[in-house]
C-alpha cells in the first residue's frame, strides 16, 4: 500500500480552464479561488473541465478538495502531450469518486451544495496516477446523481514518504457555534461553521524525505494550500477522504533522531 502523499504544486492556478457547461453566476474562474464556497457549477449531472498549459507541465495527481458530489458519482482523467492531440497519453478510465458517502445531511430532502461545505458537507476526491505525465491538456470528467458543485482543482506532483505516517494520527473538529440557555431553560444556538485539521508524525524518515519536505516546508510555510493524503490507495474510498485534507500548514517541525534518520510532527488546518 502506498504511504503518505503531498500534492504541493498546483498547476491548475496557471491554467486556461474551459468547463463543457456552466451555471448562471457560477464561473468557471471560481475554480482558482482559495475560498472553498466559490465554485463553478454544472447545469446538469455531468461536467468535463479541460485545463490547458502554453507550457508543459508535469502531472501526477488530481484531487477535487471541495465537492458535492455523493455515493454513485464517477470521475475519469484523460491526459494529453500536446493541446491539439486527440489521443490520450493516458487515461483513469471511470473511477469512483467517492463510495459510500451518502448526502451528509440525510435526514433533510435537499441535495447539497456549497453553502453546505462550511459544515462539513465537502467531499473529497483524488486520482493518483502511475507515472509522471509530462502534458499541456487535461481532462477531467464527473458524473454525479444532480448537478455538480465544484470549488476547486489541485493537479501536479506529489511528494511521497518512505515511510507511513505513525498510529495515532488525530483528526479533530472545531465547532465555534455558540449555545445559550436562556433564564427559562431554553436553549438557543448560534450556528457556526465548522472546521477541520489533522495531526500526524512521520517516524525515522531517510535523508532524502528531510531533505525534500524541508523543501516544501520553506516554500509554503503556513499560507501556501497543500493537499495530503494518508491512505491514497485504500481499498475503502471513504477511509482515504476521511483521512485527505486540504488546508495550510501550522508549526511543522523535524527532529534529528538516530544517524540519518528524522522524525517530523505535521499539523495541517483545512482552508
Amino acid at each position: 500500500m502506498s504511504n503518505l502523499r503531498i500534492i504541493y504544486n498546483n498547476a491548475a492556478d496557471i491554467a486556461t480552464i474551459t468547463a463543457s457547461t456552466t451555471a448562471a453566476g457560477f464561473s468557471v474562474n471560481n475554480l482558482k479561488s482559495t475560498q472553498k464556497t466559490q465554485v463553478h457549477r454544472s447545469t446538469g449531472n455531468t461536467v468535463a473541465y479541460t485545463l490547458v498549459w502554453n507550457t508543459a507541465q508535469k502531472i501526477s495527481a488530481v484531487a477535487l478538495p471541495a465537492t458535492n458530489l455523493i455515493s454513485g458519482a464517477t470521475i475519469r482523467v484523460q491526459a494529453y502531450t500536446e493541446v491539439s492531440d486527440t489521443e490520450v497519453v493516458a487515461d483513469t478510465g471511470v473511477l469512483t469518486a467517492c463510495r459510500n458517502r451518502a448526502n451528509i445531511f440525510e435526514n433533510t430532502a435537499a441535495t447539497p451544495t456549497y453553502v453546505d461545505f462550511g459544515f462539513g458537507g465537502a467531499t473529497k476526491t483524488s486520482v493518483w496516477l502511475s507515472r509522471v505525465l509530462t502534458v499541456k491538456k487535461l481532462v477531467i470528467t464527473i458524473t454525479n446523481t444532480h448537478p455538480i458543485d465544484c470549488s476547486r482543482i489541485v493537479c501536479g506532483t506529489y511528494w511521497e514518504s518512505s515511510r507511513q505516517a505513525s498510529n495515532g494520527i488525530t483528526l479533530d473538529f472545531s465547532d465555534p457555534s455558540d449555545v445559550i440557555t436562556t433564564r427559562s431553560g431554553n436553549t438557543y444556538v448560534d450556528r457556526k461553521p465548522i472546521s477541520d485539521s489533522m495531526n500526524l508524525n512521520l517516524e525515522y524518515i531517510t535523508d532524502r524525505d528531510r531533505v525534500e519536505l524541508l523543501d516544501i516546508m520553506r516554500k509554503l510555510g503556513s499560507s501556501g494550500l497543500i493537499y495530503l493524503c494518508v491512505f491514497p490507495d485504500n481499498t475503502n474510498p471513504e477511509i482515504t477522504q476521511a483521512y485527505s485534507i486540504y488546508g495550510r500548514s501550522q508549526n511543522n517541525s523535524i527532529q534529528y533522531q538516530l544517524y540519518s534518520l528524522y522524525n517530523t510532527n505535521l499539523t495541517l488546518n483545512s482552508w
